[in-house]
């Protein structure tokens, strides 16, 4: 929970430590949680990473500054750069989702599944990488007009500008399959195995 005062509070598992806050932390703007880890954003532009770092997720880039957004995956840490660039670490060994496409830029917002990683772009359409075993990082074809990401497990879904929704990836529970005439959303999110969106 980021609370109104910059502060951080968390609760729940924290066999890696994932909920222990780092004392003194103050000035948050922006949080996320991984499967075994925590990362915030400061209003300074840096990032604060702790818990599990058996992949080097919470081992922040030195010198990592002008951060916007920030994203946590299973075992990898995605941020996005003022610039509209982005900057990933941690696990990348069988599905490079912490390997950053060449030449990508304008990015605008992005997202991180357990093993995949999803950029949405100025231009309104999305580009995914990494896992895609269920398909996940298979963006439609003539994807456009997307206004938000959000990635679950293993599945990944996009908010377009006319209140609709378009899932794809894995779909054992339902998770993938937008409900019938479901329109007027304003927000996502997703999670291990279930989409929710705001309306």
């Amino acid at each position: 929970a980021l609370k109104r005062d910059g502060t951080v509070a968390a609760w729940g598992d924290n066999s890696y430590g994932q909920t222990t806050i780092p004392p003194s932390l103050s000035g948050v703007t922006a949080i996320a949680g991984g499967q075994w880890h925590t990362v915030v954003l400061k209003s300074n532009g840096t990032v604060v990473a702790w818990g599990a770092n058996t992949y080097g997720q919470t081992t922040v880039p030195p010198g990592l500054s002008g951060v916007t957004a920030i994203a946590a995956g299973g075992g990898h840490t995605v941020a996005l750069k003022s610039d509209g660039t982005m900057v990933a670490w941690g696990a990348n060994d069988f599905f490079l989702q912490s390997t950053i496409p060449a030449g990508l830029s304008g990015v605008t917002a992005i997202a991180a599944g357990s093993s995949h990683t999803v950029a949405l772009k100025n231009d309104g359409t999305v580009v995914a990488w990494g896992n895609n075993l269920f398909g996940q990082s298979t963006v439609p074809a003539g994807l456009s007009g997307v206004t938000a990401i959000a990635a679950g497990w293993f599945h990944t879904v996009a908010l377009k500008n006319d209140g609709t929704l378009v899932a794809w990836g894995w779909n054992d529970y339902g998770q993938s399959t937008i409900p019938a005439g479901l329109g007027g959303v304003t927000a996502i999110a997703a999670g291990w195995y279930h989409t929710v969106a705001l309306l």
